[in-house]
C-alpha cells in the first residue's frame, strides 16, 4: 500500500528517536563511571562541580532510562496511528494519537527532543487537514493486491 505524507512523518520521526534516544540510552547502560567522568566532564564542568561523579553519573543513567522508555512509548503510538492511517483511514483519531505521541516525546525528553517531536505534531496537523483518500477496493482481498 502507499505511506502518505502523515506516515513518512511518523516513520521519520520514529528513525530519528532510534538513533538520538536510543542511542543516547545505550550509550548510557554500557559506560562505566570512570569512563562517564572522562567523557562528560568536559562537557558539563559545572555539573561536576556541583556533585561528586556517582551522583552525576547515576543522574544521567536515569535520565537514560527515561529516554529509553519514551521511546518505547513514542514507537508503540506512531505504529497505532499509521495503522489506523492505512488500514481504517481513522484520520482524526490518529491525529491524535500522533499529537500524544508528540507530547510525550516532550516530556519525556525534558524538551530535548523538540524537533523530533515537531514532526508528530505535523503529522497530527496533516492528518485533520488533509481529506481521506477514498478506498478503491471494496473487500478486504482486493485491497491485500494492491
Amino acid at each position: 500500500m502507499k505511506q502518505s505524507i502523515e506516515q513518512w512523518l511518523g516513520w521519520m520521526g520514529i528513525g530519528l528517536s532510534i538513533v538520538f534516544l536510543g542511542g543516547f540510552t545505550l550509550v548510557m547502560n554500557q559506560i562505566t563511571v570512570t569512563q562517564f567522568s572522562t567523557l562528560f566532564s568536559a562537557v558539563f564542568p559545572a555539573v561536576f562541580n556541583q556533585m561528586p561523579e556517582e551522583e552525576a553519573f547515576r543522574q544521567f543513567k536515569t535520565l537514560g532510562a527515561w529516554f529509553g522508555f519514551t521511546l518505547l512509548i513514542v514507537i508503540l503510538l506512531v505504529v497505532v496511528a499509521n495503522s489506523l492511517i492505512m488500514y481504517r483511514n481513522y484520520r482524526k483519531a490518529a491525529a491524535g494519537i500522533l499529537a500524544l505521541a508528540g507530547l510525550i516525546c516532550l516530556v519525556g525528553t525534558q524538551y530535548l527532543a523538540f524537533p523530533i517531536a515537531f514532526l508528530f505534531f505535523a503529522a497530527a496537523a496533516l492528518c485533520l487537514i488533509r481529506k481521506p483518500k477514498p478506498r478503491k477496493c471494496f473487500s478486504q482481498k482486493e485491497c491485500l493486491n494492491e
